[in-house]
């Protein structure tokens, strides 16, 4: 991500609480969050808040490094006037976390009673209408640190798309109603805007470009996979798109794209299946067929596991082995290909007219998902799964992906839900990650 979660921490206590186990927590938990909150930059307050002295010079600290969230910790029963406070002047999301109790004796005291504190602290900011969270356990527990990741990485996506801009080549293919998108829904529910650049500034860069670029690039890409199968012009025309869409989302000023690509960019013998992916592996997000919506849940993986993703079409299934298969013409990044079944370059594999790696994905856990807009609600769409060894059995790029839900159940539930075709793939379980970012952003989530 480019921008970190600035992240308030803070350990407070009441006054006639004990104070040991109190500065024992600012010190051990707050090298805690420093050493294992992804994305973040921690800036920690360096003594208990108690009084409403200690409150306002919190605040001050807090609000000169502007921070996103406050994680406050309890290092012993705090009234509500503290939590309250905080919310009051920072207006920013609290995470009221509630350490367990640490040693119990039959003729001893409480020490923390954080739990009980959390809940009271927590009920008055409902009445405030503050966002909070409430995190129960120790630093130690390994669903403690899951909870806590997902919830600031989540608030780290967010802040990321707040202003992000999505540049979109050309519209929609032809007939492909459901790649329609709302503009302005996108924008209140995401933070994300776009701008627009016609396929004829793409076209007059790609014949403008000096033939030493051109064939420079075409000798690279000669010397990286089997093209020996491409028609006449189309090695030419590949690397004439990929240097000039490399550079023209770079001189927009575009975090991620979309592309119209077809049937212009067909007619013209330059379909960008191979481009798309090997710009994927390099930071570049183009989403094919024009689809926003595929787009969104791509940038939303990305910025949790910084890997590429495969936007894909689901076309069988397997009940015998409970598995799905993803293909889609050729547009996989070749991080993602499976070397051990053989990767070419070669034409479009269902209407020719431009170049597409044909290959199978390589195995490991997958998220699939797609944010979908349905009578004006965003809705996310989850499907988790275990890609297995895969060989190609028809052109394009295709993975089987092994699922929990019965495939045949899956299918209805596709059906029923108004779903729509595309998904977006990446190797790695960002699912519960995603899932809290939609609840954030008051987005229902459907788990297929």
């Amino acid at each position: 991500m480019k921008k970190a979660l600035n992240v308030g921490f803070v350990v407070t206590v009441s006054g006639r609480w004990p104070r040991e186990l109190p500065e024992k927590r600012l010190q051990e938990y707050g090298d805690w969050v420093e050493n294992n909150l992804l994305h973040t930059h921690v800036f920690r307050f360096p003594r208990l808040v108690c009084t409403h002295e200690d409150m306002n010079e919190c605040i001050a600290y807090f609000s000169e490094n502007k921070v996103d969230m406050i994680l406050l910790v309890y290092g012993a029963f705090t009234g509500d006037d503290i939590a309250c406070g905080l919310a009051d002047a920072c207006r920013c999301p609290i995470v009221l976390w509630a350490p367990r109790e640490e040693k119990w004796e039959r003729q001893d005291r409480l020490y923390a009673n954080a739990l009980c504190c959390a809940a009271m602290n927590g009920a008055s900011l409902v009445r405030l209408h503050a966002p909070h969270h409430v995190v129960f356990g120790n630093k130690e527990e390994e669903r403690v640190k899951t909870e806590l990741e997902n919830l600031t990485s989540a608030y780290a996506v967010i802040k990321n798309l707040q202003g992000f801009t999505f540049g979109l080549f050309g519209y929609r293919p032809t007939a492909f109603y459901n790649c329609a998108f709302d503009e302005v829904t996108i924008r209140r529910t995401f933070g994300i805007n776009f701008e627009e650049t016609d396929l004829k500034v793409v076209f007059d860069a790609m014949a403008a470009l000096p033939w030493s670029e051109v064939e420079a690039e075409m000798a690279r890409v000669s010397g990286k996979w089997d093209v020996t199968v491409l028609p006449d012009g189309h090695l030419e025309n590949h690397a004439r798109l990929y240097l000039v869409l490399k550079e023209l989302v770079k001189k927009q000023g575009y975090d991620y794209s979309s592309i119209k690509c077809w049937p212009e960019m067909g007619n013209l013998h330059t379909t960008p299946c191979a481009v798309l992916g090997r710009l994927a592996d390099e930071g570049v997000g183009i989403s094919c067929e024009g689809d926003i919506d595929a787009g969104l849940a791509a940038i939303v993986q990305n910025m949790f596991c910084g890997q590429p993703a495969f936007i894909t079409d689901l076309i069988n299934i397997d009940e015998d082995e409970n598995t799905v298969t993803f293909w889609h013409c050729g547009n996989a990044a070749p991080s993602l290909h499976n070397e051990a079944d053989g990767v070419t370059m070669c034409n479009h594999p269902l209407a020719g007219q431009g170049t597409a790696f044909w290959c199978s994905l390589k195995s490991g856990p997958v998220t699939a998902a797609r944010f979908t807009n349905i009578d004006g609600q965003y809705r996310l769409f989850l499907l988790r799964g275990e890609a297995v060894p895969t060989q190609r059995n028809t052109r394009g790029a295709m993975v089987n992906v092994k699922v929990k839900t019965p495939v045949l159940e899956l299918v209805q539930k596709i059906a029923e839900s108004g779903m729509s075709h595309h998904y977006s793939v990446v190797w790695q379980d960002v699912a519960d990650k995603m899932v809290a970012v939609a609840k954030l952003l008051n987005i229902p989530v459907v788990e297929l």
